[in-house]
């Protein structure tokens, strides 16, 4: 609301100093409000008004010369100039007021109109709407929980500050921040201490970083500041110390003290990018790779990363060429008991052979689909896949093996997997209880941070008879927490306690333990990765019960395991 006794700030933006005496002599002789007039003569002086305003409003006339008000608020509108603009003209024309007002004028006045009640309706009008406009942008771009603010309100600064970096030739740099093992912290503590971490986390770098420099909180653990007014990569890197140590003090929260590091990333303008989607992927990109490292790293971004983001940017392409191509390949790797080596069904396992390049590993394009979401139009072909393998084995009277297929976080956050699997073994006329889904233990985490979504989803699945297995068991920091928590039937140990390059098991006590742990949850286990006679042998004095891997078999085409599920055995010699 405007207050009668503050001073309210008016620039006048009129090429006519006639013009502007009249306008003076209006608003000083107002006795309701006390004005404060600034006259600006020129676009060009306008224009660098516009960057950094310290007005309350601003009162433009529509001819600037070769210029309008039209020019002005395309201007204010790039330069993210929240003051509001009232047009004033003298000329004639009913279609004036309707373009002002479209590109965003807070109202549009004829000269021969003006009085000074009116001017100081129109004053007032204007900035009440302006404060209510900002309030509603507050809440739509600020994070409720810090305060700080959110992605939308990131990029718009950016953008402004970048807007001002290119008229002046100066610096700035946009880091990313990400909270190492924060997961850990929220899953053993609980969500309120975590959110009183993060209330914590956003004090400290409040202040570390200067007033002109701007936070925001894009993701649970996950910051953005842009330290504008750079002078050297030096200073960028400077200020990422700073953020490291600052954060690194013992924390306490919640009758607990934590101990908290965090990595960075950071991209610079103009080296990294003008625009302000090139400059966040880049420092995203950097980010990903500090943390790579270990924790409380610091990654500028560099040639070599420009390498990588060109690759990622390659293989995006060839995805979305392979899935309009349908260039992709499923190969079925058998699993199988160890009492008797008796065949009990097969993983399905994604394959590209991407033109020149050949095959492309999984461990290379999976990450590139999952963080594109095209995983989730590749998760559907693999299923359109394994319902037409599923309906040929029927046809030849195989009706005992399952086919197990990965299935990513994101597809399970989609909403849409079940009702896709369903909808498709209807089309194919198979039976749901010939499907296994594999989810890791990423899944199980990111089950927990969307409210339950991804748990909900897997036990619609096993609702509709569809085993469930998690993958890569083991490698994850709260397995025995949650593994109660989800449904589950099958428990797959990761090839990393299995083999791993050695002759023998490799994790002998690791592997005891969570065979022990899954039978007296009434699990089944799988060992991953058996690939000598020593480690079969090792798995089943523990009591493991069922197998995977290239002792037996390396991954098959389908006629090939075809002809095993016909068999019903592997032929494994390894009794």
């Amino acid at each position: 609301m405007v207050n009668n006794k503050k001073t309210i700030r008016v620039h006048i933006i009129d090429d006519d100093p006639a013009d502007f005496l009249i306008l003076d002599e209006l608003l000083l002789g107002s006795t309701r409000f006390r004005f404060e007039l600034s006259h600006f003569a020129s676009f060009d002086e306008a224009r660098q008004e516009l960057l950094a305003p310290e007005c309350d409003v601003f009162l433009v006339d529509y001819f600037l010369g070769r210029a309008t008000a039209g020019d002005i608020l395309r201007e204010a509108r790039r330069a993210h100039c929240e003051v509001p603009i009232v047009v004033l003209t003298g000329a004639d024309s009913q279609t004036l007021d309707d373009e002002v007002l479209e590109l965003g004028a807070a109202d549009f006045l004829p000269k021969g109109e003006v009085s000074l009640p009116l001017l100081e309706r129109t004053i007032r009008h204007a900035i009440r709407h302006k404060e209510a406009e900002r309030e509603l942008q507050r809440l739509v771009k600020r994070d409720p929980l810090t305060g700080l603010g959110n992605r939308l309100l990131f990029e718009e600064i950016l953008e402004s500050s970048l807007a001002r970096c290119k008229r002046s030739g100066g610096k700035l740099a946009v880091l990313f921040l990400d909270l190492d093992r924060f997961k850990e912290i929220n899953d053993s503590l609980g969500h309120p201490t975590g959110d009183l971490l993060l209330l914590l986390i956003s004090d400290r770098l409040k202040a570390v970083v200067r007033e002109s420099d701007f936070i925001a909180r894009i993701g649970g653990d996950e910051f953005t500041i842009l330290i504008d007014e750079l002078h050297s990569v030096g200073d960028a890197l400077a200020v990422a110390q700073k953020i490291v140590r600052a954060l690194a003090h013992p924390s306490p929260v919640g009758g607990h003290e934590l101990n908290i590091t965090a990595s960075i990333g950071v991209a610079l303008y103009p080296e990294n990018g003008d625009t302000p989607i090139k400059l966040m992927q880049k420092a995203d990109i950097a980010l990903y790779e500090a943390k790579r490292k270990g924790v409380s790293k610091i990654q500028c971004f560099t040639s070599n990363l420009q390498t990588q983001l060109e690759r990622h940017l390659y293989l995006e392409k060839g995805l979305r060429y392979a899935l309009e191509h349908d260039q992709f390949e499923l190969v079925l790797q058998p699993q199988w008991r160890m009492d008797n080596q008796g065949l009990i069904g097969f993983e399905a396992l994604l394959r590209w052979h991407f033109g020149a390049d050949g095959m492309i590993s999984p461990f290379e394009f999976i990450p590139v689909a999952e963080k594109t979401g095209l995983i989730v139009p590749v998760g559907e072909w693999v299923v359109s896949k394994v319902c037409e393998y599923l309906r040929e084995w029927k046809q030849l009277g195989i009706s005992d093996c399952r086919i197990a297929l990965n299935v990513s976080p994101l597809q399970l956050k989609s909403g849409k997997f079940v009702e896709a699997l369903e909808s498709m073994a209807l089309a194919h006329g198979v039976a749901l209880d010939q499907f296994e889904v594999e989810v890791t233990e990423e899944s199980l985490l990111d089950g927990v941070e969307e409210h339950g979504r991804v748990s909900n989803e897997l036990v619609r699945l096993r609702e509709l008879g569809v085993k469930i297995a998690i993958d890569d068991f083991g490698t994850g920091y709260s397995s025995l927490r949650y593994l109660r928590q989800f449904p589950a039937d099958i428990v797959k140990i990761d090839k990393s306690f299995v083999s791993e390059g050695s002759v023998e098991l490799k994790e002998p006590e690791i592997c005891t333990a969570i065979v022990t742990m899954a039978r007296s949850l009434g699990m089944d286990v799988i060992a991953e990765g058996v690939e000598t006679t020593e480690q079969f042998s090792s798995l089943r004095e523990i009591g493991c019960s069922l197998g995977q891997g290239y002792l037996v078999s390396m991954p098959l085409s389908f006629k090939e395991a075809s002809d095993w599920a016909l068999r019903g055995r592997t032929d494994c010699k390894t009794q």
